[in-house]
């Protein structure tokens, strides 16, 4: 049972690897509000036919809508700033990035958040994340100005923003189903976005682009609620800290993506800076 849960995982994380290039291309064509909400929508009709297929009800209780909503406005913030940063940072970059840093945030905000002493181990875990960021963002080297330009200080924040939407997950599952769960997260998600993408409504893309409309699709349908259910389901099962550290399967993944359909170069501190962060998690994990 737990290897079939890890081979789902390593599956859906292959296809998360795809999104940073898929949003990479439709970033620009729309206000990212409409692009969020109608990720949102394609995600939640996605999920319907799921939920009632698994036999499942759309019924749940207050706390349970509470927790929802926590997750669907965790999740708005997240690929707003998703959008945002895309737009001028490079989407391999953003995908080592982003799947590097999370596991750590989600390890020590587990911890501190229960209460638990770090040992030693955590404190050279937590050295090494400290010098994969560093070098991820080549503090070193840049401005604030170019920082911020460059979509990797967003793409930090969307790390750690992503390990709440993981703890979140870990405890909202524990009452309710996954599949419910991700439907309620993405149509309170939509709900949340839709007065800022009636602003730009006339902005959305005619039904004939068909780039917009398939990256749309894959993000909402392929990577959100197929991917990422899978994501949640993993958590359930396997605990929060040890399905984060799959992630690690994206970078290299994502990189390879980027370089091939976007011609992305694939800089050496990205590497190292992975490779930091690599090295942080297994110890982490150990």
């Amino acid at each position: 049972m737990r290897l079939r849960n890890e081979l789902l995982l390593v599956f859906a994380m292959v296809i998360w690897s795809g999104s940073w290039t898929s949003g990479k291309l439709i970033a620009g064509s729309a206000d990212p509000n409409t692009t969020l909400f109608w990720r949102f929508v394609f995600s939640a009709l996605a999920l319907a036919p799921m939920v009632h297929l698994a036999g499942e009800s759309f019924r749940i209780n207050t706390r349970q809508v509470t927790w929802a909503g926590l997750g669907g406005l965790i999740i708005t913030v997240y690929t707003f700033l998703f959008f945002i940063g895309l737009k001028t940072g490079y989407a391999g970059a953003a995908g080592v990035l982003v799947t590097s840093m999370n596991p750590i945030f989600t390890y020590f905000l587990t911890r501190i958040f229960q209460g638990q002493n770090l040992s030693r181990r955590d404190g050279i875990g937590l050295v090494f994340g400290v010098s994969a960021g560093v070098v991820l963002l080549e503090l070193w080297a840049v401005s604030t100005e170019k920082l911020l330009l460059s979509g990797n200080l967003l793409f930090l924040v969307c790390a750690m923003i992503y390990a709440f939407v993981t703890m979140t997950t870990n405890t909202a599952t524990r009452s309710m189903s996954i599949l419910v769960y991700s439907f309620y997260v993405n149509v309170l998600g939509a709900l949340f976005v839709l007065p800022l993408a009636l602003v730009h409504w006339q902005q959305t893309p005619v039904p004939g682009d068909t780039t917009y409309w398939f990256n749309i699709f894959y993000l909402g349908v392929i990577s959100n609620a197929f991917a990422t259910t899978v994501y949640f389901y993993a958590v359930k099962k396997l605990g929060s800290a040890l399905a984060s550290s799959y992630i690690f399967i994206v970078p290299a993944t994502a990189l390879l993506i980027a370089a091939l359909y976007l011609d992305e170069p694939v800089r050496v501190t990205t590497l190292v800076g992975g490779l930091l962060a690599l090295v942080g998690v297994t110890l982490l994990r150990r």
